[in-house]
């Protein structure tokens, strides 16, 4: 293998040799002053190829992307400087941390990529959550979906407390949408539209005291709960005159045993 010739003593080495005995290769453009010459281009930091005019990246992009000018343009499904980081979908909108290539959300977001506005409490399961809002079953209300509701929300005449409502005075029932009776009728009647209708023998706004059969017909007292008859009219309700009495007041015939 001849490198040179001699002449007058020294060597003239051919093209791409070099040496006082021509037995060293020439570096391609001499490695551009980015490297050593050792026969091959040894390139200093940050520098490669044959003649070390390329830019090197780091870590040579850990072959998950390609160098361009210095730079690692990283595959789908990696980033950073060398391409050894996994990345996350969307880069977590800037509502998270990409972690081992998984979003960890902001606490206001959720999603895998945290574009989506969380709801509080994740609505406790009882809810579906639409924009960052709770829209619950129907069986619960509040932010969170967490508070038990009430039938017709008490009719806004109440309070719901764990899903029974609490109604104000003067109201009743399941929503509190029915008018309440005095002292529920003592038991002893209907209510109906916030008044009694009480049971035979019972009379009064709450039902409480004793009654008299129609009222006496206006026509006597009642007491304890029996007629006392004016004179010429009879037990048990001073509807119809006494026997041997007669006349539209009865006031025709005996004295009557009754007094007024």
């Amino acid at each position: 293998f001849v490198s040179g010739r001699c002449e007058d003593g020294k060597c003239v080495c051919f093209p791409g040799f070099s040496g006082p005995d021509c037995s060293l290769s020439d570096c391609p453009g001499n490695c551009n002053d980015k490297g050593k010459c050792n026969g091959q281009c040894v390139c200093n930091t940050g520098f490669t190829g044959p003649d070390c005019s390329t830019k090197a990246c780091p870590g040579n992009c850990n072959n998950k992307g390609q160098c361009v000018n210095g730079k690692c343009v990283c595959n789908t499904g990696f980033t950073g400087p060398d391409c050894s980081t996994k990345a996350c979908p969307g880069n977590c909108n800037n509502k998270g941390q990409c972690v081992n290539g998984k979003c960890v959300c902001d606490s206001s977001f959720t999603g895998l990529d945290c574009s989506t506005k969380a709801c509080p409490g994740n609505c406790n399961n009882k809810g579906q959550c639409v924009n960052g809002k709770c829209v619950c079953d129907s069986s619960f209300t509040g932010p969170d979906c967490s508070t038990k509701s009430c039938p017709g929300n008490c009719s806004n005449r109440g309070k719901c407390v764990n899903g029974q409502c609490v109604c104000d005075s003067g109201f009743t029932g399941p929503d509190c949408s029915a008018k309440a009776c005095p002292n529920n009728c003592s038991n002893k009647g209907r209510c109906v539209n916030g008044k009694c209708v009480c049971e035979v023998g019972f009379s009064g706004q709450d039902c409480a005291a004793k009654g008299c059969p129609d009222n006496c017909n206006n026509k006597g007292r009642c007491v304890k709960g029996r007629c006392v008859c004016r004179r010429g009219f009879a037990v048990p309700d001073c509807s119809q005159c006494e026997a041997g009495f007669t006349g539209a007041d009865c006031g025709t015939g005996k004295s009557s045993k009754y007094s007024p």
